[in-house]
């Protein structure tokens, strides 16, 4: 890790006078710091607070689905993002992590030197500073693969580490999770910065299925499992759980904290509609939208009530909550993306009146057609400011941990089905019948995974570790006709993924961009150049 790095870390979190030799009169030392309960909460908050990094106007979390198949920047190709050792979210994101730890690793480091501070309040801080770290770690090991475990705070002497194996990383975030429950609270308390016991078990659910440790995945999530109805419940409301109606709800395990006042960010403004004052320049693509099954759960390209005239019509209800749909009302505007619609109609006004359509003429209109509803609240005054908390980690997804564990595990018992049809009797889309072959279930996981947590940072680890990037993530990346609709459905494949080279018309779907992966190197990021320069103990992914 750049010893520079650590310097700053240091700096920022205990607010050193410029003679080191010396203990300031007006600030922390890093000699007394943490003496307190006060500057134990502070220490809490300093680990806490690079998780509300922003790339642009996003909060990462919400970004790295721009980093997928079912999003797009446009701005940015994913490949830019992450294709090479200088890329901006390839330093950003290994540093910022880092921070975090380093952040934790003082506090654990000087625990002891709390004076004024009970048992529960330590034990808190502990728990929440071994979970950040966790976290952190499980974020990098991702993203990078073999990466430098620090789990104390270091001298510059001791700065130039190597990177630590994978699974050696993966064995002591599975411990320390398994540490930080046993010291967090029981409640959940969405809302708030304070983090629940259930998301230690939650974070362990995805790491242990990230790594395909089953037996592992399936304890952690059983663990939150038997909170439900207590302190995990699925919302009645899907819709309302990216809005700000659902910030309170206890579905969400864990969220980066936002607000108004000063800790905001811009994700509106990126995803509204140019009618909406927005830029729509965060957007959904047809893949997403073609990826939805029909209420009667078979596939576009399967199912009898599919009509490519109303594509939109008989659809799994999720499709129109998670994405502003041709033909759909949006920011009280009619949302028409044809480019022969020039006129739309404005409900926002009694009697509703006909206006100018941006969102067909404009040279910046959705570039898809299509734009999101997830993090895009109409009750939000402001579309530069939004106190929405970017979901981390939620219930459904752990259902949906638990379920693809039990898969891979040969386990297709009643409890895997459960699961899943839990998540579908909300949207009152039809139940899983048992009985089910171990590819067929495959597939319906991978595709509820893919439209259950549409536009909430999930998709890119998916395909990375289904190792189905290089497929998804190669070639053109469409949007819809610009004047008309597709002819017939496209093909859906074994995960989902929409083939439209039989579809008549396909030829003038509009390509908003032309990717690139390179399954050689780019299933791994490379280590940013600047910690490649600075330790000479760090060496380069494959590829790269």
């Amino acid at each position: 890790m750049n010893k520079l790095v650590i310097i700053a870390i240091v700096f920022l979190l205990v607010g050193c006078s410029k003679d080191l030799e010396k203990v300031p009169l007006d600030a922390p030392s890093t000699d007394t710091f943490l003496k307190t309960e006060a500057e134990l909460q502070a220490a809490v908050v300093g680990c806490l607070s690079p998780l509300n990094l922003r790339f642009g106007e996003n909060p990462y979390i919400i970004a790295f689905d721009m980093y997928s198949d079912i999003a797009v920047n446009r701005d940015n190709t994913p490949h830019a993002m992450w294709g090479t050792p200088t890329a901006g979210p390839v330093n950003t994101i290994w540093n910022t992590l880092y921070t975090v730890i380093a952040r934790c690793n003082f506090l654990l480091d000087n625990i002891d030197r709390v004076e004024s501070a009970n048992e529960e309040v330590i034990n808190q801080a502990v728990g929440t500073a071994k979970f950040l770290r966790a976290y952190s770690y499980a974020v990098l090991s991702q993203f990078y693969g073999d990466v430098p475990l620090v789990t104390t705070t270091l001298d510059l002497a001791d700065a130039y580490v190597s990177r630590n194996p994978k699974k050696e990383v993966v064995d002591f975030i599975l411990t320390e999770l398994d540490a930080a429950a046993a010291l967090l609270p029981v409640e959940n308390s969405p809302n708030t910065m304070t983090i629940p016991q259930g998301a230690a078990w939650a974070l362990a659910s995805r790491v242990a299925l990230y790594n395909e440790r089953w037996d592992e995945a399936i304890v952690a999530a059983e663990q939150v499992m038997a909170q439900e109805g207590t302190q995990y419940v699925l919302n009645t409301d899907y819709e309302a759980i990216t809005h700000r109606a659902g910030k309170t709800s206890k579905e969400i395990i864990w969220a980066i904290q936002f607000n108004y006042t000063d800790v905001f960010h811009e994700t509106p403004v990126s995803f509204r509609s140019r009618m909406a004052s927005g830029y729509c320049n965060r957007i959904p693509v047809q893949a997403l939208v073609d990826s939805y099954d029909c209420i009667d759960g078979l596939s576009i390209d399967k199912s009898p009530l599919y009509n490519p005239a109303h594509p939109f019509e008989n659809r799994d209800p999720r499709l129109a909550m998670s994405i502003a749909l041709p033909g759909s009302v949006y920011y009280g505007y009619q949302f028409e993306t044809h480019k022969d619609s020039t006129k739309c109609w404005n409900y926002n006004v009694t009697p509703a009146v006909r206006v100018d359509n941006l969102d067909a003429t404009h040279t910046f209109a959705s570039f898809s057609g299509y734009c999101w509803r997830k993090y895009a609240d109409p009750t939000e005054e402001h579309a530069t400011r939004s106190d929405i908390n970017p979901i981390v980690i939620r219930y459904a997804e752990v259902l949906l941990n638990y379920a693809e564990a039990k898969l891979e595990k040969g386990a297709l018992d009643d409890k895997l089905y459960e699961a899943l049809n839990k998540i579908r009797r909300r949207v009152n889309m039809p139940e899983i019948k048992s009985g089910q072959s171990a590819a067929a279930l495959r597939t319906i996981i991978r595709k509820e995974r893919k439209v259950e947590l549409a536009g909430e940072g999930e998709r890119y680890f998916d395909i990375i570790r289904w190792k189905i990037a290089d497929d998804v993530l190669n070639g053109p990346c469409y949007g819809r006709i610009p004047n008309g609709l597709l002819a017939s459905a496209p093909t859906i494949d074994e995960n989902g993924t929409p083939d439209y080279s039989k579809v008549a018309n396909a030829s003038k779907m509009r390509v908003i961009q032309t990717r690139l992966f390179n399954p050689a190197a780019n299933y791994l990021w490379p280590i940013p150049d600047i910690e490649l320069q600075t330790n000479k103990n760090l060496i380069q992914n494959p590829g790269y």
